[in-house]
Order: structure tokens, then sequence, then C-alpha cells
């Protein structure tokens, strides 16, 4: 299979950011915000591949800076929505040209849907981080383009309470059919899946795939973010475990060691039912020869050798079943501290705001992925 993600996120006032700055960070580009007079200027900017603004079909594309210049002169909210983001991951089995053909109709396809204009940036892997981390950046309107190029109405339906969420998922679902369309005109066989890995399991199940069932029978990691990713790659620079309260980077250190310890037990499982067979294979030979050759104590006596090793071998099973029950146990144990953390900080955060009264966002841009 190959890497699915995809993620819909607005960029709002009430947050400290801005359209300009979003749109600046994310293209490498200077751009000049004629709201508040500040420049974004992220031309020094490494990593953007290829940047490109597109419109729904039949209307111009703009640049940069006069489309988002417009997105925030159209709001006067102060905690108004100015644009929202589509991240996208890119396949890595693609080449340089097919996964910006990719980026491009993805961002097509949300154009034509909601009659919004925007701009992409399709962004390299990090040098120091996973190299298949390609990655496309969609910044769309709010707003819907007018055949005039201003911008007119809300789209209203991906912030309903009760519509949102199902367009968030036919995004999903668009992105997914796209690019496994592209796979199979690369002529590659991976495909990606935007269902859970519960889903995903229970359809192995289903179809009575039990190897990919036990493949997809793990804990999903947790997006760990560019603070959490920073302070890993600075940590392994100088040869010391990270410092602070990483309680993601923990919850995936310990997800992946699970999925280690489990694939350990299937390989031991899978040693000890061959052995279990070639111990078949040869008693029941040995069996049968000596029937023939040796009297009744014989017989015996290695009946009593193959209860035996029977029992050994039901020793060996139980243990590791036990071992299983435990990893699940402290899974489990862990889930439900990270559970109380998390409960415990949204208290203090809400006890927090209750003495402190409204808190201000912090300003310049999100340096997300």
């Amino acid at each position: 299979m190959a890497l699915y993600s995809a993620s819909v996120k607005p960029v709002s006032r009430s947050s400290g950011r801005s359209a300009t700055a979003a749109a600046a960070y994310r293209n490498a580009e200077r751009i000049l915000d004629e709201r508040t007079g500040e420049i974004h200027d992220y031309t020094r900017r490494s990593g953007v591949d290829h940047v490109e603004s597109f419109a729904p079909v039949g209307l111009a594309p703009q640049s940069g800076s006069e489309l988002w210049n417009k997105a925030e002169a159209a709001e006067v909210r102060k905690n108004a929505r100015v644009a929202r983001e589509v991240l996208v991951a890119l396949p890595h089995e693609l080449d340089q040209v097919q996964r910006c053909e990719l980026a491009k109709s993805i961002a097509q396809g949300l154009a034509d849907r909601y009659g919004t204009a925007g701009t992409l940036a399709v962004h390299d892997p990090d040098r120091e981080g996973d190299n298949r981390n390609h990655h496309v950046h969609i910044l769309m309107t709010t707003r819907r383009l007018d055949a005039s190029g201003q911008l007119g109405e809300k789209t209203r339906e991906l912030d309903d309470v009760k519509r949102g969420p199902q367009e968030v998922e036919w995004i999903r679902s668009m992105i997914e059919e796209r690019t496994n369309s592209s796979l199979e005109r690369a002529g590659v066989e991976a495909r990606v899946d935007r269902r859970s890995l519960i889903e995903q399991r229970a359809a192995a199940l289903d179809a009575g795939d039990m190897d990919r069932a036990a493949e997809l029978d793990r804990p999903a990691t947790l997006h760990e973010g560019p603070r959490v990713t920073q302070i890993r790659r600075e940590s392994a620079r100088k040869g010391r475990a990270p410092l602070g309260a990483l309680d993601r980077a923990a919850a995936n250190d310990h997800t992946r060691e699970l999925v280690a310890d489990r694939a350990e037990l299937d390989m031991v499982s899978a040693q000890i039912l061959d052995f279990e067979k070639a111990l078949v294979l040869r008693d029941e030979r040995a069996r049968v020869a000596g029937m023939a050759s040796e009297g009744v104590a014989a017989v015996r006596a290695r009946f009593q050798q193959q209860q035996e090793l029977n029992a050994r071998i039901q020793a060996e099973r139980e243990r590791m079943a036990s071992e299983l029950h435990r990893v699940a146990q402290e899974r489990a144990a862990f889930e439900r501290q990270e559970q109380a953390k998390a409960a415990l900080k949204r208290s203090e955060k809400d006890l927090r705001n209750d003495d402190n009264g409204p808190i201000k966002g912090r300003s310049g841009p999100d340096h997300g992925m």
C-alpha cells in the first residue's frame, strides 16, 4: 500500500494567522499584506518544488499576491476564516512530473466543486526527515470566485456542522480516487486507501485475507507536528534523548515497539508450527517402523516422549499468549494515561481561560508541514 494522508483545516484570524502569510510561507514567495502593511518574505526558503495558481474552469487564475490580498480584504471580522488548506501526501512511487500533475488535478477538482480559487505548492521531503514525504499544500479561498474575478459568497457548506463532515469525506474520497488513477497510469501496483486501519482490517477479515488482517492489527500512529519533529532531529544530532514532555512521540515509539513485538511473536509462532509439523511427520514414520520391528514397550516409550514434547509446545504457546496479553494491557494502560493527561491539560487550559479572559492569537504564519 502507498501512503495516504489528507487533511482539511482553516486559516483563521482568531489564531493570529493571515492568508497572505500562509501563502508566502508555503509558496516561498514575497507578499505585501495591503490590509496591514506587513511584508511576508520567504523567498529564501528551500524545498518548494512547484508553485501554481488555479481557478474554476472558465476563469483565469490569479497571482498569489493579488488573490490573497483580495481574500483578506473580503473579510471584516477579527475571527474570520480567510483561507482553507488541504494538505495531501503525494506518493513517492511517482516521479516529479507525475506528482505535480496529481497535485494540479486535485486542486482543480476542489476549484470546480466549490467555485474557489487558490495556489498550490508541491514540497520535497525534508533533508533530515523521511525521504518519501512528498506533499502538496493547496490553499484555497473561503469565498467563490465570480465571473469578474472578484470573491463573492462564502462556501458555507464546508463550515456547516452537518454538511461539513460530508464534504470533507468527499474531498478525501476524491483525493484517493485521483491518486490511485495516477498510480495506475504510471504502471505502479501500489494503491492508497483512505479508510482507517480498523476499517481496512474488517474488510480483510470479511474477504478471508488473514495475513492482511494480521498486518493491519496495529494502533495508528499520531501526527507529531513540526515542533516534536524538530526536537527529535535536534536530539539525534546531539546524541541524546529528547527533552520535554513529548507525549505523542512517546505514544508513537510505544506503538512501533508493539508492532515490532507482534512481528517477532508471529515469527516465533510460525517457527513452532513448522517444528510441530516436522515432529508429527517424523514420529508418524517412526511409529510405523517401530510397530513393525519393536515391542509394545518401545512404542510406549516413544509415546511418552511425544507427550512430553507436546506438553513443552503447549507451555510455549501459553507463554506467548500471556506475553501478548501483557503487551495489550500495557498498551491499554498507556492509552488511559494519555487520555487522562489530555483531560487534565484541557481542564488547566479552561481554568486559565476563565482566569485570564480571552487570549489573543499569535501573529505570524503557521510553519506546519
